[in-house]
C-alpha cells in the first residue's frame, strides 16, 4: 500500500448542504480491544453509560482500543473526551482505518492520534523486548503498523531491532504538539477522515491535517497508562461521495500567482 505523507495545505467545506445530517453514536455497538498484558499492566476495562452516549475506560493498562461498528473513511466523527482523575499523566486519544483484532495482527495499518499530559521515560521490560523510550507531551499523530511493543507505542518508535512492528509518528499539532492535555477539562474533538486526508479539529481548532493514502476501517478511542477517562456525545455523518479536496485561499494565491509569473513569462518570450 503507498502511504506518503505531507502536510496538508487543504480544507474540505463541511456545511450542512453537502453533508448528511449527524447521527447520535450508540457505544453499545463498539467493541473493546486491548493489547497484550506486560508487567504491572493489563487490559483496559470500558464501561458504557446505558443509554449508549458515553463510555468510560477505568484501568491503568496497557494500549487499549473501543473499535467502532462502522468504518470512519468518508465521515465527519465529533464528539467529546475529558480526563477526571489527577492521579496520572500518561496517553488519551483515538484510532482511525482500525480493524478489529489489529492488537494481534502483523499487517496492520492504521493511524493513531494520541495526546500525552507530561513528558516521561519509561521501559516497559519484559515480556517488551525493547528498550525504554520517552513519551513526550502533546498531541500528534503517528502511523501503527503490525503490532509494536509497548515501549515503540509509548515513544512513538519504530525499533529496527523489533520486526513485528512499531510506529512512525507523523505530525505534531500546531498548537498542542508540545502541550498536555488538562485534568477535568471536557476537549471538543472532530475528525475529517478520507481516503486520502485527515484533519483533526480540537475545541474547533484545526490541528492536524495530513495527506497520503490511507486505509479504511473503525473510528476507535484509545487509552495507555491512563485511567478514568469518559468519551461522550459521539455523532457521525457520511460526506457526499463526490466530496472533494480543495486547497485552502492561500494556496490558491499562491497558484494564482504562480500562474500569473508563468503567463508573464510566456508573454515576454513571445515579444522575443
Amino acid at each position: 500500500m503507498r502511504f506518503h505523507i505531507r502536510a496538508a495545505l487543504i480544507a474540505v467545506p463541511l456545511s450542512a448542504s453537502m453533508a448528511a445530517a449527524q447521527v447520535p453514536v450508540n457505544l453499545n455497538t463498539w467493541s473493546p480491544q486491548s493489547y497484550p498484558a506486560v508487567s504491572g499492566f493489563g487490559a483496559g476495562n470500558w464501561i458504557v453509560a446505558p443509554n449508549g452516549e458515553s463510555v468510560r475506560q477505568s484501568v491503568n493498562g496497557q494500549p487499549t482500543m473501543f473499535a467502532s461498528d462502522f468504518n470512519a473513511q468518508g465521515t465527519e466523527v465529533a464528539g467529546r473526551i475529558r480526563v477526571n482523575s489527577a492521579n496520572d499523566d500518561d496517553f488519551i486519544g483515538f484510532a482511525l482505518g482500525y480493524h478489529i483484532a489489529d492488537i494481534t495482527n502483523p499487517l496492520a495499518d492504521y493511524l493513531l492520534v494520541d495526546w500525552k499530559k507530561g513528558d516521561q521515560f519509561f521501559d516497559f521490560g519484559s515480556p517488551s523486548t525493547t528498550p525504554g523510550t520517552t513519551a513526550n507531551n502533546g498531541l500528534a499523530v503517528s502511523r501503527v503498523q503490525g503490532i509494536p511493543t509497548a515501549d515503540e507505542f509509548w515513544g512513538h518508535t519504530n525499533f529496527a531491532s523489533h520486526t513485528g512492528g512499531g510506529l512512525t509518528e507523523l505530525q505534531r499539532a500546531t498548537n498542542l504538539g508540545g502541550t498536555g492535555w488538562v485534568v477535568g477539562t471536557t476537549y471538543d474533538f472532530r475528525f475529517v477522515f478520507l481516503p486520502n486526508m485527515l484533519q483533526v479539529f480540537v475545541n474547533n481548532t484545526l490541528e492536524l491535517n495530513i495527506n497520503g493514502s490511507f486505509n479504511d476501517g473503525s473510528m476507535a478511542f484509545y487509552n495507555f497508562s491512563q485511567a478514568d477517562v469518559t468519551y461522550s456525545a459521539f455523532t457521525v455523518r457520511q460526506l457526499p461521495p463526490t466530496t472533494t479536496v480543495a486547497p485552502e485561499p492561500a494556496s490558491l494565491a499562491m497558484l494564482a500567482t504562480g500562474l500569473f509569473a508563468i503567463g508573464g513569462t510566456m508573454a515576454r518570450r513571445k515579444r522575443v
